[in-house]
């Protein structure tokens, strides 16, 4: 998933295994999510990997992005902040006005910059990037399908 404005800035976030997919027990073969990424802002670039993501994280990630992009006010009919129960990723976006929203990525512990290394979360490192809703509905519609051959599991499986 892009979620990069016009000027390069943002981030591109992938799902690329649970991790335990060998674990025999199926609730703890899909309890967490590898999230994979690269994040660039003025001060540089930087990658990241890390299982910060449960299953049903990314699928409150997608419903998030695809409400808040369709809400006409940006928040009245959808938070304007998202938090996992991991602190290295966040989300909180407004609305300058119907065609553009600044949605800030918040990045912490793992997923934070190589300048910027600390061993306790709670001061995220945060990149803005501006977009419109369009690209916001597009980015929702991108990660979906990532997050599509990950499933939660589903007790009696």
């Amino acid at each position: 998933m892009r979620l990069i404005d016009s000027d390069g800035h943002g981030i591109e976030l992938r799902v690329t295994d649970y991790q335990f997919p060998d674990a025999a027990h199926m609730g703890k073969r899909r309890s967490w999510l590898i999230v994979e990424g690269t994040a660039n802002c003025p001060q540089g670039a930087w990658t990241f990997r890390w299982q910060a993501l449960t299953p049903e994280d990314a699928i409150a990630l997608a419903t998030w992005l695809r409400d808040f992009a369709r809400s006409p006010d940006g928040g009245q009919q959808a938070d304007d902040s998202l938090e996992f129960i991991e602190p290295n990723l966040a989300f909180a976006a407004t609305r300058a006005d119907a065609y553009q929203i600044a949605l800030q990525i918040r990045l912490d512990l793992e997923f934070s910059p190589p300048w910027r290394k600390r061993n306790r979360a709670g001061d995220p490192f945060t990149v803005v990037c501006r977009m419109t809703p369009e690209t916001l509905l597009t980015a929702s519609t991108e990660w979906t399908a990532d997050i599509t051959p990950y499933p939660p599991w589903t007790p009696g499986e």
